[in-house]
């Protein structure tokens, strides 16, 4: 999959204790992610695909390449759902994703 997904720079995030924490300041929503979802969210900075980024979690966490595509996949569907990713870039768009 060669989308590159990027952070909705309308956010503004820190990092603590290796979790992010967003906030979105037009509903003062905020939202706490976990250490493997802030990998994701570190990443997902528009230079790095979905399976770079698949890659760097299954190293992380020493799980099967397809077990982290098939997780970093679904968690970037959950994170451009609530708003927190920008449209995805990229030329192909795999079915389903």
């Amino acid at each position: 999959m060669s989308i590159f997904p990027e952070r909705n720079p309308k956010l503004a995030w820190r990092e603590i204790d290796s979790e992010a924490v967003i906030i979105s300041p037009e509903d003062s929503h905020v939202h706490e992610l976990n250490e493997t979802a802030s990998l994701i969210w570190k990443h997902a900075d528009g230079k790095h695909s979905v399976d770079e980024i698949a890659a760097m979690v299954g190293e992380a966490y020493d799980v099967p390449r397809d077990v982290a595509q098939a997780d970093v996949r679904e968690l970037i569907e959950l994170l451009a759902a609530k708003g927190l990713l920008a449209e995805p870039r990229g030329n192909e768009v795999a079915a389903g994703a």
